[in-house]
C-alpha cells in the first residue's frame, strides 16, 4: 500500500496550521492584542489573575496581554512557528516560564491538565474547529477549569457556506454547542472590535457548570 501524496492535511493536523503561518496566510491574527479583551480587564466585570489556558494561541498578543496583567498563562497551539512568535513575546517581556508558558499541544489531548486552570480564553478559536468537533470542544474546556472556572471568549461570528476554516459560527450555534456545560454570565456585542470585525463578534463570559 502507497501512502496518498495529494492528500491534503486537515484542520485537526498540525501541517495545516503551521503551513498557514509559514506562508503568512493568517487573516485571523490582528498583529495586536484585541481591543475588546482590554476593555475587559479594565472593566468591572474583569476576573483576578490566576491560572489561563490560551488554545489557538497564535503569535501571542492576547497572551502577552494577560501575561502582563498578572495571569500564569499557558500558551497552546498546534503550529510551531506560532508558538516561536509567542516565545519571542514572552523571553522579550521576562515573564517567560514565570507568567508565560507555552505548549505545542493539541487542545483535544490535554487531560494531563484537567482541573488546572482558573479560566480558558477563546479568541478565534471556536471557529477553527470543525462543527462536527465543537461540542467536543466544549467538553475539553470543561475538563481544563476548575469548579466554578470562567470561559472568556470573544467569538468571530463568520458567515461561510462549505469550505475551511473559518468554519461559519453564529450566536445560535454557540448556544447550542455550550448550554448544559456552562451557564452564560455576560454576552455582549463588543462596540470596540477592529474595523474589519465590527458587529460580527460576541464577548462571552461563562461559568463551568461541574
Amino acid at each position: 500500500m502507497t501512502a496518498d501524496i495529494n492528500k491534503r492535511p486537515t484542520v485537526d493536523e498540525q501541517e495545516y496550521w503551521e503551513t498557514l503561518y509559514r506562508v503568512k496566510r493568517t487573516p485571523w491574527e490582528l498583529n495586536a492584542y484585541s481591543p475588546p479583551l482590554k476593555t475587559f480587564l479594565d472593566s468591572p466585570y474583569k476576573v483576578p489573575p490566576g491560572r489561563i489556558a490560551v488554545p489557538g494561541c497564535g503569535t501571542g498578543h492576547d497572551s502577552m496581554l494577560f501575561a502582563s496583567r498578572g495571569f500564569e498563562v499557558s500558551a497552546i497551539d498546534f503550529a510551531p512557528s506560532a508558538l516561536k512568535a509567542t516565545t519571542e513575546k514572552f523571553t522579550q517581556a521576562g515573564v517567560l516560564n514565570s507568567k508565560g508558558f507555552v505548549l505545542n499541544k493539541d487542545v483535544f489531548d490535554m487531560h494531563d491538565y484537567d482541573n488546572y486552570f482558573d479560566y480558558v480564553l477563546d479568541h478565534t478559536f471556536f471557529c477553527s474547529i470543525h462543527p462536527s468537533r465543537r461540542r467536543q470542544y466544549a467538553m475539553v474546556v470543561r475538563d481544563l477549569l476548575k469548579p466554578n472556572g470562567k470561559f472568556i471568549s470573544l467569538f468571530w461570528l463568520v458567515e461561510r457556506k462549505g469550505g475551511g476554516a473559518p468554519f461559519s459560527t453564529t450566536n445560535d450555534d454557540i448556544f447550542a454547542v455550550f448550554k448544559d456545560i456552562f451557564s452564560f454570565d455576560i454576552v455582549f456585542e463588543p462596540p470596540d472590535s477592529v474595523e474589519s470585525r465590527k458587529g460580527k463578534e460576541i464577548f462571552c463570559m461563562m461559568t463551568v457548570i461541574k
